[in-house]
């Protein structure tokens, strides 16, 4: 059990929460939700059963009066006295059978054919060959060779055939002449022929979607399928199917329909009933949601606070008025940083005072005024001697190294850190023969600031020694610039030479290299102005190196001081 709770253990305070509201209010209602389904497709298939057997009653009793009605108008028919007295015609003369037929005969089913348009035709079947009189008066010996004869010569009730060209065919025989009224028939014989689809057309409003059948035990009179299901396999277990009892002429109606469009309706019902569900699971989240926002929202902001202390941003300020054991906490946790940012600041202190211990016992090295003195006289004698180059390099070289020693002091004017960066650069240019350009973009006038000495010269010196000069294949270029934008003063310093190998650039500003390297002036940047601040380095390898950093004016270090001492 201890296992199962393990992934929910690991979830957050709010994941917690949320899982939890969930799950007390999704099951009760998932089972509610279950219940109600199955409970409703039971009504709703009794329902559709019912509604079946319904159909099946009204098609009972429908196809039972169409029957009735038809038999009859057979029987009527058999036993009027013209049927009759045409089928005993024997001895009459020419006209007598003319006026019989014509004036009696045809009249009587002419009058037939307009009460009843689905009659196809009515026949008269005599056991005589030669007489005859159009479709309406045949000899017997027509119907003799038909399989279902038997059926119409043994019975003198009305039977039902389909013949060979799908008409529904109704039979009864006639009466022997002057004894029609006593159960003696002779062997001629009526035929009533109709539509089966205008006398079963009363059965097809019955249902939707079915499939009707109307038979008896020899024959099937009448195959209907509706055409939304027509051409559709269904096997025999995916119908529900309703039997009528026998009708008067023993036909029996089976009337069927797919199982699953009875269920269609409870699956609606089911769709409804889920996205009722999916309805109160987004209510219920969201319920949970704003309930554990509400309930975690001070765990968030202390979690939150603890995650930017732990990147190393101790300016978090972080309070808590309410007296209970997370507010506690917040405020011990504010108290905490506020504790560790002057221990943080006590440290910076303490590695910038060590730096400019380094940076002096450096300095000290060299004597100043010897070199100052000794740097003089080469100046003098190259003038003496016409010798402007040597001359010209010990002007520089003592620009430098005044700008550089700056009287032991670690922070220079901008304008000196200008003057030294420029007379270093056109030192390399003596010494290597002018093989390389510098273009200098500096604002004019230059920010009055005071910045870390020897910030550019490192980074100059870094761009030609490994960036131009091993670069044969074009002439390099130096681009130095100064700009001040708003309260920060940008440099760049940017080369046309080999470039960085990519995998290398994260490392330059965390191994110390021999020298004054890009680590030391990384650091100082950070140490003076804080972490915020210090070098970037992009490098495009065989093409271009470009080193930027920026440094606050003097009244947003004020600022961000009195910001600092604030927390």
């Amino acid at each position: 059990m201890k296992h199962l709770l393990i992934p929910y253990l690991n979830l957050k305070y709010r994941n917690k929460l949320i899982l939890t509201s969930i799950l007390v209010g999704v099951i009760p209602l998932i089972t509610l939700g279950i219940f109600c389904y199955y409970q409703t497709r039971s009504l709703l298939l009794e329902k559709e059963q019912d509604a079946l057997s319904s159909s099946i009653d009204t098609a009972y009793n429908s196809l039972d009066y169409q029957i009735q009605l038809y038999e009859n108008l057979v029987t009527y028919l058999v036993l009027s006295d013209t049927i009759v007295n045409v089928s005993s015609l024997e001895n009459q003369s020419i006209i007598d059978r003319f006026e019989m037929l014509n004036y009696e005969y045809d009249i009587l089913l002419d009058n037939i054919y307009i009460q009843h348009p689905e009659i196809v035709q009515i026949t008269l079947y005599v056991d005589r060959t030669d007489l005859f009189h159009g479709r309406q008066l045949r000899p017997l010996s027509d119907l003799e060779s038909e399989s279902w004869y038997d059926s119409i010569e043994n019975t003198a009730a009305p039977v039902w055939h389909l013949d060979k060209d799908g008409y529904l065919c109704l039979f009864r025989r006639v009466p022997t002449p002057y004894i029609k009224y006593v159960t003696s028939f002779s062997r001629h014989c009526l035929c009533i022929r109709l539509q089966p689809e205008k006398v079963f057309n009363v059965l097809t409003d019955i249902s939707n979607d079915y499939h009707l059948q109307i038979a008896d035990s020899n024959e099937i009179f009448y195959d209907y399928i509706d055409d939304s299901i027509a051409g559709k396999s269904y096997s025999d277990n995916n119908w529900t199917t309703k039997i009528s009892p026998p009708l008067v002429n023993d036909w029996v109606i089976t009337l069927e329909k797919p199982s699953n469009l009875l269920a269609a309706p409870a699956d609606k019902m089911a769709v409804t009933i889920l996205i009722i569900l999916f309805l109160c699971f987004v209510l219920i989240y969201a319920v949970s949601g704003l309930l554990s926002n509400f309930f975690a929202q001070k765990v968030n902001l202390l979690l939150s606070a603890m995650h930017k202390v732990q990147e190393g941003d101790l300016t978090v300020h972080i309070h808590d008025d309410c007296p209970d054991e997370i507010g506690e906490l917040t405020n011990s946790f504010q108290h905490m940083i506020r504790k560790l940012n002057r221990l943080v600041v006590e440290d910076y202190k303490n590695k910038i005072t060590l730096k400019e211990t380094q940076l002096m016992a450096l300095q000290a090295q060299i004597n100043p005024h010897f070199l100052y003195n000794c740097l003089s006289v080469i100046n003098s004698k190259a003038l003496v001697n016409g010798q402007v180059e040597i001359s010209q390099m010990a002007q520089l070289l003592s620009t430098f190294y005044r700008t550089t020693l700056n009287k032991g002091k670690s922070e220079i004017m901008l304008l000196n850190e200008i003057k030294n960066v420029k007379s270093y650069i056109e030192i390399q240019l003596i010494l290597n023969d002018n093989l390389f350009d510098v273009v200098y973009q500096i604002d004019d006038p230059v920010p009055e600031r005071e910045i870390p000495n020897l910030l550019l010269q490192p980074l100059v010196e870094n761009a030609i020694i490994h960036g131009i000069l091993p670069n044969k294949i074009r002439r390099g270029v130096l681009f130095v610039t100064i700009t001040q934008v708003n309260d920060l003063i940008h440099f760049t310093i940017m080369d046309n030479g080999l470039g960085i190998p990519p995998e290398k650039l994260p490392l330059l500003t965390q191994t110390q290299s021999e020298g004054y390297g890009l680590k030391n002036v990384h650091e100082r940047l950070q140490l003076t102005y804080g972490a915020a601040y210090g070098l970037k380095i992009n490098s495009i390898l065989n093409q271009s190196t470009m080193i930027t950093f920026s440094i606050p004016t003097q009244e947003r270090q004020i600022k961000e001081q009195q910001n600092e001492g604030g927390l």
